[in-house]
């Protein structure tokens, strides 16, 4: 819990300090990230713009994670039918709830979360989950149970966009030697950056079921957008034994409930499988059976097909 609690502190108390050190300059908290020198916000903008606002529909329901003061919110509600803010901070929350009331949107519900998975949000319930300048502060023994929770959370062929810090380039390193000190010895934890590399990031969401489908790296950034394959058991697969693995499992109960659900997975994959198996008894262009053959890999793989869809 000391962890759960230094994030909460932490960005608690980011925000009752942001008043004295920016309250001048900017109007909401937030702004002071990606600062182009532009009233329009010009590089938000096109941030925005190619990782979400590209996949948006009016029928999604999205999760946001770590909102800040909401200046994604704002721009993530009049697109779709409802977006659900999760943070562990309660100070961010309100700035949040307060702006979206200063921009008349009444389709944003605020969630406190407990710091250590996405609930109460329902199962497969999520059509787009989105997080930016959030997971660059979560350490990896927290960044991993939340990537299952993304697996839990969106329906079958939902999509996701979540933002690093990478390790692979060398504006990474040049970060790292310039704001070391600064953090060493926990003296500040405020802000800390945790680095991985693209390669990491990407078996972190195979190994929860996700596939990563883009990468898009600036500077020691990495925006990852993911997708849950539709079709397939391997998301269901992962799920379950993330549930074969938590502390509730030390219950005979729960761990033969588990047991019961990955006995019913040959059957899903055979149920999935049927329709390109029974195309395949007639198919003998060449074409037609590589096409077969890619469905059959999607399916047991649980990978994405070529045009990025699932």
């Amino acid at each position: 819990m000391s962890a759960i609690n230094r994030y909460a502190n932490d960005w608690n108390a980011y925000s009752q300090w942001w008043d004295q050190q920016f309250g001048e300059k900017y109007r909401n908290l937030g702004d002071e990230w990606n600062d182009d020198a532009t009233g329009q916000r010009k590089r938000d903008d096109f941030y925005f713009s190619i990782f979400a606002e590209r996949f948006l529909r009016p029928d999604m329901t999205v999760l946001e994670v770590g909102p800040g003061g909401g200046k994604w919110t704002v721009r993530l509600a009049p697109r779709v039918r409802k977006v659900i803010c999760l943070d562990v901070a309660e100070e961010m929350l309100k700035r949040t709830e307060k702006r979206c009331q200063d921009e008349g949107l009444s389709n944003v519900e605020l969630v406190l979360s407990n710091g250590r998975d996405f609930q109460p949000i329902a199962d497969d319930s999520i059509d787009f989950f989105f997080s930016y300048d959030v997971f660059v502060h979560i350490a990896l023994e927290d960044t991993y149970p939340y990537t299952q929770e993304m697996n839990r959370v969106l329906r079958s062929g939902g999509r996701g966009t979540c933002h690093y810090a990478v390790n692979s380039v060398p504006q990474s390193w040049n970060r790292v030697e310039h704001m070391n000190d600064w953090y060493r010895g926990g003296a500040h934890t405020i802000g800390q950056y945790f680095y991985y590399s693209p390669e990491a990031l990407r078996r972190m969401y195979e190994h929860c079921g996700l596939i990563v489908v883009e990468q898009h790296i600036e500077d020691w950034h990495c925006t990852c957008m993911f997708a849950k394959p539709a079709g397939s058991p391997v998301p269901n697969l992962e799920r379950l034994l993330w549930r074969f693995l938590s502390p509730d499992a030390a219950d005979a109960a729960h761990r033969g409930e588990v047991i019961a659900a990955l006995r019913q997975l040959p059957a899903e994959l055979e149920k999935a499988l049927a329709p390109a198996l029974e195309s395949a008894e007639s198919a003998e262009e060449f074409g037609r059976r590589a096409a077969i053959v890619a469905d059959i890999r999607r399916i047991w793989r649980g990978i994405i097909t070529k045009g990025g869809g699932t």
